[in-house]
């Protein structure tokens, strides 16, 4: 005797369709059911429905979380419950229902090992015309009425191991979800339960609520399709393509979450590159730069992150790498600058096949930023890693070992330690802030935007009672605003006294030294708010490129002899840097003393004589398009008196003397174009500013007119302005040379720093 035990599916009623996604090379059919989900208690196929449709970030845990699979903006609970349940499903006075539009949701597998969905379906079994099985996943078939295929489908899901990917409407698919959670009091736990908790329903206020859902899946993505694996065609990828199809007119999507969608462009799948070796770093290293540094969610896709303790974005790593992989060839040219921070600059195709050149890819004679969707998927996936690499060789070591990131990485880290003592998790408050600090910039917008919407809401209910969850969530919120910011002050205190080998629980348990606390910060803040910044990270990356492109004099290299020479020259500048920002004791002082008294220290404030401050003698607002000045920094900061011996030990010490001796043989015409783009590029360009501004030109017509009522001739006249333009250009001059001098400890022409790199 056999028995057959088969796997429990719960159907799904509609009626069918089919359409296509993709380019036509690439184009795969997709089939859907258009059906309905429902709240309530009755257990109908509906309401079965309503509690499988959940949110993403319940199919997947952040921290297994790919880049790759941030398909969705990120789900605003408050605007669910503010603007789409109380006001809209049920009304202020909660007695009639709305309307909305279909949701559009992807059923896919689940991963077996871990959450997260698989990139294909199993092969499906049984196929014909009208019906076909994927397994102990789920089964469609078409109902056959009479003899004749009918336009009515079911689907039939297993609820253990399929999950549906909500690509549009998350947050309507979430109002009913909530609704439906509420009336059979189903949350679990759940750590969003507290924005839905306050509602109070009955069968009778939701029984008129459904919600149209069209349910998708592809036939053709599966296991057994070689086409699809070869062209990188996925459930994920065709996921965000609907992503981006269906939103384009819709709400705008942020720039960062546009690039984590885009698979043409090969510098977003670099980026992405990038950003999944961050996020797949182990924690044994306290000081390394984790994911939580960087912004990559809606809130910050500004060129400055500023006052933030996220110090890069997503969308500053997509322009860096756009820069150094597709830039034109003089972006690398030190006499002739070409804004690489300008995308329309960042298209040069021919750069990347020179820099795969020796690799299985040389095949290439060029190779578009925009053909991610043109070749082999394998060929692709091994083109980003490859290139991907000429970035990270240079910023991974910069925003872990650099000093003022390493500070930073290190306080991060250990408040994140804080954060997951079991006492501080059982606290709501502490749990809340937690997320807000490591769990994406995103969660921080949410909850920014949560607590406007109550304060708003307080001050319409003021006249009246506003209730004990109003009252509740908004005191709630105050308090997590609160404890982060004292987090944020924190870190911002203690990575300060770090950074300047001060003493920090002596040095800010002192009382009456206020002025001193606020000198330290302030000094630290130009350090990080800089740094911090596209300029810089762009300015520090073309400044290592550039000078490996010098030493390669512009030529073709291999790309297994070209990644050596740029991880020499990463290391040596990033070494020298490090030698420029630490003070020359390791004595930690109890009082503002050693480092942070020197001028140096101030090379990035641009209200006290510094390199900041020469640039802000001819450019006021800092942006993107000011990395090559940066550029010009370091190069002058790694060969300055504070840090040249540095570089002098790794130019000693190299494990390959041949790269070193290149470096070597370049260095008078590189020193030569640094002290030229001082001089020809920022001295002359604060003159022409000084010349040209509104204040010296009124002084001139002023000088002028009293010269003349005077009676002075034409010659005399002339003469006199000359003068005073030329008194003017000294002036000038002699200040930029007070901000070169307390920024480098010296005015030094070519000869002066060539002779001690000898």
């Amino acid at each position: 005797m056999s028995f057959s035990f088969e796997v429990q599916k719960d159907p799904i009623y509609g009626t069918y369709g089919e359409f296509t996604i993709g380019a036509e090379e690439n184009r795969v059919r997709a089939q859907f059911l258009l059906t309905k989900m429902k709240p309530g208690s009755e257990g109908s196929w509906e309401n079965a429905l309503a509690d499988q449709m959940v949110p993403w970030r319940e199919v997947l845990n952040i921290e297994e979380m790919t880049f790759d699979e941030l398909i969705q903006r990120d789900l605003d609970d408050s605007r669910v419950v503010h603007e789409l349940i109380v006001p809209y499903l049920l009304g202020e006075s909660g007695d009639f229902a709305r309307f909305f539009p279909p949701i559009l949701a992807v059923i896919a597998p689940k991963k077996a090992e871990k959450t997260g969905i698989m990139p294909y379906y199993p092969v499906p079994r049984n196929q014909k015309e009208e019906a076909v099985s994927f397994g102990d996943f789920f089964d469609f078939e078409k109902t056959v009425i009479a003899g004749q295929v009918s336009p009515l489908g079911i689907i039939k899901y297993n609820r253990s191991k399929t999950a549906f990917i909500i690509v549009d409407g998350q947050h309507r698919a979430m109002a009913v979800l909530a609704l439906h959670r509420q009336i059979n009091k189903s949350w679990d736990g759940n750590n969003y339960a507290g924005f839905y908790n306050h509602l109070v329903l009955t069968e009778s206020a939701i029984k008129n609520i459904e919600l149209p859902v069209c349910v998708v899946f592809f036939p053709d993505i599966h296991e057994g399709n070689e086409i699809c694996k070869q062209k990188g065609i996925t459930l994920q990828a065709v996921c965000g393509e609907i992503f981006v199809v269906v939103n384009k007119k819709a709400k705008q999507v942020s720039r960062s979450r546009e690039l984590l969608l885009d698979d043409e462009d090969l510098a977003a799948r670099m980026m992405r590159e990038t950003l999944s070796v961050l996020k797949d770093r182990d924690e044994s290293n306290v000081s390394v730069a984790r994911i939580y540094s960087f912004a990559y969610g809606d809130a910050v896709s500004t060129e400055v992150v500023a006052g933030q303790l996220e110090y890069t974005s997503a969308v500053a790593l997509h322009k860096m790498h756009a820069a150094v992989a597709f830039g034109i060839p003089d972006a690398f040219k030190l006499d002739q600058t070409k804004n690489v921070a300008d995308g329309r600059r960042t298209l040069n195709s021919k750069r990347p096949a020179a820099i795969l050149k020796g690799t299985k890819l040389q095949k290439w004679s060029s190779l578009s930023r925009r053909s991610g969707r043109y070749h082999p998927a394998e060929e692709v996936e091994e083109a980003v890693k490859l290139l991907a690499k000429i970035l990270d060789a240079v910023m991974l070591p910069f925003f872990d070992s650099f000093r003022p990131f390493a500070v930073h990485n290190a306080e991060m880290r250990a408040l994140r330690t804080r954060l997951l003592e079991p006492n501080l998790r059982a606290d709501p408050i502490q749990r809340k802030c937690y997320s807000l600090l490591f769990e994406g910039s995103g969660v921080r917008k949410v909850f920014e935007e949560h607590k406007q919407r109550l304060s708003d809401r307080e001050d319409r209910l003021r006249e009246e009672d506003i209730g004990d969850y109003v009252r509740n969530q908004l005191s709630d919120a105050e308090e997590a605003s609160s404890r982060l910011k004292q987090y944020k002050d924190e870190i911002e205190q203690r990575r300060a006294a770090r950074l300047f080998n001060i003493d920090y629980n002596s040095f800010f348990s002192t009382e009456g030294n206020e002025p001193e606390r606020k000198e330290l910060l302030d000094c630290a803040k130009w350090i990080y708010e800089t740094i911090s910044t596209q300029a810089f990270q762009l300015g520090y990356l073309m400044a290592v490129h550039s000078v490996v492109e010098l030493m390669l004099n512009y030529s073709s290299t291999e790309y297994d002899l070209r990644i050596p020479i740029v991880e020499f020259v990463s290391s040596m500048y990033l070494t020298a840097l490090n030698t420029y920002f630490s003070s020359d004791s390791e004595v930690e002082h109890r009082t503002l003393k050693g480092f942070v008294k020197e001028e140096r220290a101030r090379v990035f404030d641009p209200n006290k004589p510094s390199l900041r401050g020469l640039l802000a003698q001819s450019v006021k607002n800092l942006d993107a398009s000011q990395w090559a000045f940066f550029r010009y920094a370091i190069l002058e900061i790694v060969h300055s008196k504070h840090a040249y011996q540095a570089l002098l030990k790794k130019l000693d010490t190299a494990s390959d003397p041949s790269i070193a001796d290149a470096y070597r043989q370049e260095l008078p015409n590189l020193i030569k174009m640094i002290i030229d783009l001082r001089e020809e590029q920022y001295v002359e360009s604060a003159v022409k500013t000084s010349l040209n501004s509104t204040e010296f030109q009124q002084e001139i017509s002023l000088l002028e007119a009293r010269l003349k009522g005077e009676g002075k001739s034409q010659i005399e006249i002339e003469q006199n302005l000359k003068e005073e333009k030329d008194s003017k250009e000294t002036e000038v001059k002699e200040k930029c040379k007070q901000n070169i001098f307390a920024s480098l400890g010296e005015f030094a022409n070519a000869d002066n720093i060539l002779n001690r790199l000898r």
